[in-house]
């Protein structure tokens, strides 16, 4: 049992990027907080705010990874404070798995070394485009835990998120990609997710508006995403590049450093345009992943 106690957080993180699918992934300065004190028992709650949950999705995703690192859940409380929109495709599933194992890991004073929860991650994601984002930070181009490149983001941009008022589970998402893809459609998908590496090893922003065209999942997608397809199409003299944010149905924009609101007007009237109310929120890239942030108590 930890005898003191401590507070660890992990950002919100946006997957794919376009072409990017399963393996290229940004973290987002959006946290989910978790504060541990030591208890008699095994408690969690969450501070009420307008993300935190209305169901036990994210107790659940918490104490099932808390159970990777022990069998026994330790006796603390757990006070979780999440800013990530819920089921938008902000990654709030792999920053909620991502606490789980760190509390479990520093509460039994267990031994897990950053790789190793990475490792983890991972495994209970599935996938590493949102996993290793809200464990390192930066941009992250992977194949796995072990096998990825991490990348500072370029400071010379702002970053839109645009949430539509719309129901999108990612088990639902999955569903709709095709089990196989036209022989051009692959070679699209190859051109451009290495021009999307490349832009954001390099820097090179012009180029994103290019790089982040997609073939592999956006198009199945948008069919049940009213707007995404106008939304997608949008060119603007601010705007670097715009994808569908992970699964969606949130969109993610990269814009110029004075890009403004005329931007992200354009983007939610094209869900208006399809009877669906959204909101932007303007957003930064998060250095860090999971962070142990303070003592407390």
């Amino acid at each position: 049992m930890s005898d003191k106690a401590f507070s660890v957080s992990a950002p919100a993180s946006s997957a794919n990027l376009g072409p990017g699918f399963d393996a290229v992934g940004i973290a987002l300065n959006l946290r989910m907080t978790a504060r541990v004190k030591p208890s008699r028992r095994f408690a969690l709650e969450f501070v009420g705010n307008e993300t935190a949950p209305t169901h036990d999705g994210v107790e659940k995703l918490i104490i099932s990874a808390m159970h990777r690192i022990s069998s026994k859940l330790p006796s603390v409380t757990i006070e979780v404070d999440n800013r990530i929109p819920l089921g938008k495709g902000l990654g709030s599933s792999a920053a909620a798995a991502a606490l789980g194992l760190a509390i479990a890991a520093r509460a039994s004073h267990n031994r897990v070394s950053h790789k190793d929860l990475a490792e983890l991650l991972c495994d209970i994601e599935g996938h590493p485009d949102n996993a290793l984002p809200a464990m390192y930070g930066g941009i992250i181009i992977a194949t796995d835990a072990t096998s990825y490149l991490r990348f500072t983001p370029m400071s010379a941009m702002r970053i839109f998120v645009t949430i539509p008022e719309l129901n999108f589970a990612t088990a639902k998402a999955r569903k709709l990609l095709p089990d196989r893809y036209d022989r051009n459609d692959v070679v699209f998908a190859s051109q451009h997710a290495a021009l999307l590496g490349a832009a954001l090893a390099s820097g090179e922003m012009a180029i994103l508006g290019a790089a982040m065209q997609d073939r592999t999942h956006q198009p199945y997608r948008a069919k049940h995403i009213p707007g995404l397809t106008d939304a997608l199409a949008i060119e603007h003299r601010d705007l670097f590049g715009i994808a569908l944010s992970g699964a969606g149905p949130s969109l993610i924009a990269f814009t110029r450093p004075h890009a403004n609101g005329a931007l992200s007007d354009r983007i939610e009237a094209c869900f208006a345009k399809a009877g669906i109310p959204s909101r932007t929120i303007l957003l930064r890239p998060a250095m860090r992943g999971l962070r142990f942030t303070s003592n407390f108590g």
